[in-house]
């Protein structure tokens, strides 16, 4: 659901930093590395949630897991975003 409100800021964060010629590239790029954690995610998460289910294809523990790998990796894609971007001293 977060991806909805992440992508076209995303986009618009990425085309704002590339020059005018490599603008093709950056977009491209951008979108295969988005078809593909979202491919990643699906069946991780997937499997995630199906972990020792009991054969019911569906575990309150793996829910669990997947809940806690995916705020891990908020926190550190946030920290690693705000240590590497650049400031430019707009506030």
């Amino acid at each position: 659901m977060g991806g909805a409100f992440a992508v076209p800021a995303l986009t618009a964060l990425l085309m704002d930093a590339v020059p005018a010629h490599r603008a093709g590239t950056a977009s491209g790029l951008l979108n295969a590395l988005r078809q593909t954690g979202g491919a990643m995610a699906v069946a991780l998460f997937g499997a995630l949630l199906a972990a020792d289910g009991g054969g019911t294809g569906f575990s309150v523990p793996g829910m669990r897991e997947a809940l806690v790998t995916v705020g891990l990796l908020l926190c550190a894609t946030t920290t690693l975003a705000a240590w590497l971007l650049p400031r430019d001293g707009r506030g």
